[in-house]
């Protein structure tokens, strides 16, 4: 018994040294919570290993480290879970290559010569490689890499994903070393998978959750870009705008005749560059839509590209508000696939034309992006992964309009090829949705 303490003491010892290295923390031989965590790990271990069976003993006792880790350091849950099964691995590694040094040493003779030196022995070689462990920047620099990493991630996820892989490894020594009835490998298999199961589950129901609030920002993101655009635009025009009137003025001041022919051009100019697209866009159904095509248009005319934008009056009594918030997502996803593909198409030859349509048809909504084209197109793979005619790194985005228009019975999709025209149509039957 006493020399079961000892081990113990030498152990737990060495791991609550590793909590305070691995945090840049000194011991705190003042604090009673130190004494209070040193007595519980060595007395709920020495429990553990006299009751609890040797196939759960390392769950069990890791889950001790991470009740009296968060006892001692009041760590949130994330490091809570990292900290005490990093010190597992750290242990486990060192014990395996105690073994290792053995066996190399004793040939044969290395498994009983380690029984003959017993626990407080073996504890004691393996305390002084976890100590030495810690004295090498990777381990520090790994840990608080798996800090970052997970992060974020639930506690719940966390200690599922961790206590699985203890169990893994732990049930593998035992599968290799000792003889195992069937019966028990059975029931490991069938418990592990469904833990596998449950944590991809969850895994892809965190992540699809992500990803919605993701795609939210994504567009938040790019609004505030195409404000900043609109924004740097208005700056320069008010400048301009500040020296067209100082032209005026020394026209006024010199009796030129010629001041309303110059005040007219000016109101036409203005009028062609600026409210024309204004206008035409305040009629396209707001909620995310109206937006992507005037930051759209705007990239259009970046690239000198000539375009039409053509509104049914119809479209004034579309209302897309009512649609949810991943729908609008995918609309304006779609869309922007649609007019990015089409400069795409035609940035470098030299008839450069696009047309965006807007119309009513059987009480849905049409959006019809066209644009001129050279070469072939082959309309039965247009829709395939890595499909293209620009080159390679594209061809992913048609897939993409694929993949969620499949997922969503409120979109239509629509190719067509017109002599040099292409054409992609998106029909949105927000009537039967919103009902």
């Amino acid at each position: 018994m006493v020399e079961m303490l000892l081990y113990n003491f030498v152990l737990t010892s060495s791991v609550i040294y590793a909590w305070h290295n691995l945090n840049n923390k000194k011991i705190n031989f003042k604090d009673y919570k130190l004494y209070v965590t040193i007595i519980g790990i060595m007395l709920t271990s020495i429990i553990n290993f006299l009751t609890i069976n040797k196939f759960v003993r390392i769950v069990i006792i890791t889950l001790i480290f991470m009740i009296f880790y968060k006892f001692l350091f009041r760590e949130k849950l994330s490091k809570t879970v990292i900290t005490p099964i990093f010190t597992q691995i750290i242990i486990f590694i060192a014990e395996f290559l105690y073994a290792i040094v053995m066996l190399i040493i004793f040939g044969n003779e290395a498994n009983n010569t380690i029984n003959t030196l017993g626990n407080l022995a073996t504890n004691v070689v393996v305390a002084c490689l976890i100590l030495i462990s810690l004295k090498f920047k990777f381990t520090k620099s790994l840990y608080n890499k798996l800090l970052r990493a997970t992060d974020r991630i639930s506690p719940f996820q966390l200690s599922l994903f961790c206590m699985i892989g203890i169990i893994m490894i732990n049930m593998s020594l035992y599968l290799t070393y000792m003889e195992v009835q069937i019966q028990y490998v059975l029931i490991f298999n069938v418990i592990v998978t469904l833990l596998v199961l449950v944590i991809i589950f969850y895994s892809f129901r965190t992540q699809n959750k992500y990803n919605k609030v993701s795609d939210k920002y994504n567009i938040a993101i790019k609004s505030l870009n195409d404000y900043e655009n609109m924004m740097t635009k208005y700056r320069i025009a008010n400048h301009e705008n500040k020296n067209l009137l100082l032209t005026v003025r020394a026209m006024i001041v010199n009796n030129d005749n010629d001041i309303p022919k110059y005040i007219d051009s000016i109101i036409e100019e203005k009028y062609k560059d600026d409210e024309k697209l204004l206008f035409d866009v305040s009629s396209i159904p707001s909620g995310g839509l109206r937006a992507t095509i005037y930051s759209e248009i705007l990239k259009i005319k970046e690239n000198k590209i000539n375009y039409l934008l053509n509104i049914d009056r119809q479209i004034r009594t579309v209302d897309l508000i009512e649609l949810d918030t991943s729908t609008t997502i995918d609309i304006c996803k779609i869309i922007g696939v649609f007019i990015d593909n089409a400069i795409e198409a035609v940035k470098n030859i030299s008839k450069k034309n696009i047309n965006i349509d807007l119309y009513v048809e059987s009480d849905n909504l049409c959006i019809k992006v066209s644009n001129n084209y050279k070469g072939n197109i082959n309309i039965e793979k247009i829709n395939d992964e890595g499909y293209t005619t620009k080159g390679k790194g594209h061809g992913y985005g048609l897939p993409l309009v694929k993949s969620i228009v499949n997922n969503n019975v409120i979109f239509e999709h629509k190719t067509e090829v017109n002599k040099e025209i292409f054409s992609q149509i998106l029909v949105i039957k927000y009537k039967s949705h919103i009902n």
